[in-house]
């Protein structure tokens, strides 16, 4: 595995943890994780990218090491902290790739700083149902703690029940991620879901690739987010990938963001 290294950037509301991998010269690309893990979640990804961009992967805040938002919590208040958090790392232009509540959060971003962006690419967008808004929440409700330990089980048998065949290394990670964000996990299901997704992406002026695995529950968002693009793009996973394909598919995954990228950073200087 390439080296991945690890830092704090300082903002307005407090530190964000980020890790980071590549030539600083390479073409730059910023990596929003879903909800609730973290950065680590990137960590294969990273080594399959590092030698083509400069990968920066932060923390959301108040997931993984980044402080808590000190505000309300909605996509834009995640976006523009995470904007400020660009800025303070240096980062004035990148493309940027965001997975489920991270394509919501990346999307925000490049409509409120069109400049910075010269791609995303989003895997789940969060083009949601009314069915699916009204159900998200509950999926993320806070367990409390429990003298016996039952809100552990509660909280394994919900992230393992996310898709078949997780490794149980895997399902650990997120349920201590899970536990440790607290209130903030059902918060930003929340927020993605009173984030106006369809009239932002449809405003949004770079290249966006689109797609998701068939086994992600967000796969049917696809179709009607290619169709408010102005210029859309589509890709296709192995078969069976779903909401931990950026681990399960890691070397597909890099293909996929390595072709899309990699022609569309050329006008760009970084």
């Amino acid at each position: 595995m390439k080296s991945i290294g690890r830092a704090y950037a300082q903002t307005g509301s407090g530190q964000v943890h980020y890790r980071y991998a590549g030539d600083p010269r390479s073409p730059r690309l910023v990596l929003l994780h879903q909800t609730p893990s973290h950065s680590a979640m990137y960590l294969s990804l990273m080594s399959q990218l590092a030698d083509q961009f400069h990968l920066i992967a932060p923390d959301t805040p108040g997931f993984g090491l980044s402080d808590a938002l000190t505000q309300e919590c909605t996509v834009a208040a995640f976006a523009n902290q995470l904007l400020e958090f660009l800025q303070a790392v240096g980062v004035e232009e990148c493309m940027l790739f965001g997975h489920h509540t991270g394509a919501a959060i990346g999307v925000q971003m490049a409509v409120e700083q069109p400049q910075r962006f010269a791609a995303l690419a989003l895997c789940g967008p969060t083009l949601l149902s009314e069915s699916q808004r009204q159900a998200l929440p509950a999926k993320a409700s806070t367990l409390p703690a429990q003298v016996d330990g039952s809100h552990l089980l509660a909280m394994w048998q919900r992230i393992s029940g996310k898709e078949r065949c997780v490794p149980v290394q895997l399902i650990q990670r997120e349920v201590l991620s899970a536990l440790s964000c607290g209130d903030a996990y059902q918060a930003s299901y929340r927020a993605v879901c009173a984030q106006d997704f369809a009239g932002q992406v449809a405003a949004v002026t770079c290249p966006v690739l689109a797609f998701a695995g068939d086994e992600d529950l967000l796969k049917t968002a696809v179709a009607p987010t290619l169709a408010l693009l102005r210029d859309g793009h589509t890709a296709t996973l192995p078969q069976g990938a779903g909401t931990y394909a950026c681990e399960q598919h890691a070397p597909e995954m890099a293909v996929i963001l390595r072709e899309f990228f990699s022609t569309r950073n050329k006008s760009r200087e970084y």
